[in-house]
């Protein structure tokens, strides 16, 4: 049995491969061809997933599958791509396929890129076709119910919100205590230091892996620091020359003045000789005149006291110079 395709098809515009291809194939006899065998004239439309416009590719191909037939012309078809064809390709003599191309998006999550296709529309529908899973505090852009269209690419940024303990030490505090049983420039420990430690807990968030912030929201003091006390001296002490230690030293505390220099002024006027008597007339260990003596004496409670009494006059100069009377003593006491 013969066809006349021409016949058949007669009022459709044809491609000119068509016509050329019927000219010489007046009737084809189903019987005796084998339809896998022949090779067939077929033009491609392609309508690009942005809407732009078509292309149009002419071939032969020996295929029946449209796919295939599209990979035959050079159209480099994917799997989602649509196509329909008139005639159908199963008549065996060609065919206008028309491909429409399948949109392409590119998903970024986190550091990867994801070339996908897929017909659908909102973000939503794109992750779940592609099994992408959102964690509550992952970001996309666009959002999750957004739209979409060909070309779009689609930012998803993994957040991991973790808590983050940090042991901190307390330092302890040196508290000082004078002790005037104590000699001056010694120390001693009454309560030994002991540091304490506390617990920083920080909300730490990191995007696609990298630290972007650190809040600290709770602080736990695990151990009390222990102050230490520390007992400083504060008794005089005469640490060179001098003579009549014993008063020197109980007229320094009395008075609030360092013993070594009353010991260096002795040193300086007299060389600790009670009964000095300068050319001058200036007398005793810190050489007082007469009237300085009578006046300086009874303000220090030693009135009547003679310049000659040893104590007297360290007590009288212990006082004098914590009274105002330190300028008698130029180079000493200023």
């Amino acid at each position: 049995m013969k066809i006349n395709y021409k016949t058949l098809l007669a009022g459709i515009i044809l491609p000119v491969s068509f016509v050329s291809f019927l000219n010489t194939n007046q009737g084809i006899d189903k019987k005796e061809t084998n339809i896998e065998e022949r090779t067939r004239p077929y033009v491609l439309e392609i309508y690009p997933a942005d809407g732009g416009a078509s292309q149009t590719i002419s071939g032969i191909s020996k295929a029946t599958d449209p796919f295939v037939i599209a990979e035959d012309l050079g159209a480099k078809p994917v799997k989602l791509d649509k196509f329909s064809a008139f005639p159908d390709i199963q008549m065996g003599m060609g065919s206008k396929i028309t491909i429409y191309r399948t949109p392409d998006y590119l998903i970024m999550d986190g550091k990867k890129k994801i070339p996908v296709r897929s017909w659908t529309t909102t973000v939503a529908v794109l992750f779940a076709e592609q099994n992408i899973e959102m964690l509550d505090d992952d970001k996309v852009v666009p959002k999750i119910d957004s739209e979409i269209k060909t070309g779009d690419q689609i930012k998803i940024t993994r957040v991991a919100i973790t808590n983050v303990k940090k042991t901190k030490v307390i330092e302890f505090t040196t508290k000082r205590k004078d002790d005037n049983t104590l000699d001056k420039g010694k120390t001693k420990v009454e309560q030994k230091g002991e540091a304490g430690e506390k617990v920083l807990t920080y909300e730490v968030r990191r995007e696609d892996g990298v630290e972007v912030s650190r809040k600290l929201i709770n602080t736990d003091t695990t151990k009390k620091p222990v102050d230490e006390i520390l007992i400083i001296g504060t008794k005089p002490v005469i640490t060179g020359w001098c003579k009549f230690n014993d008063l020197v030293l109980e007229a320094s505390i009395k008075n609030g003045v360092d013993p070594d220099k009353i010991c260096l002024l002795m040193k300086k006027e007299s060389n600790g000789n009670v009964g000095s008597v300068s050319s001058g007339g200036h007398l005793g260990l810190f050489q007082y005149t007469e009237g300085f003596w009578a006046d300086a004496s009874k303000k220090a409670g030693y009135a009547g006291a003679s310049w000659n009494d040893a104590k007297a006059q360290i007590f009288t100069t212990a006082w004098a110079v914590t009274h105002g009377y330190a300028g008698r003593w130029p180079g000493t006491f200023k």
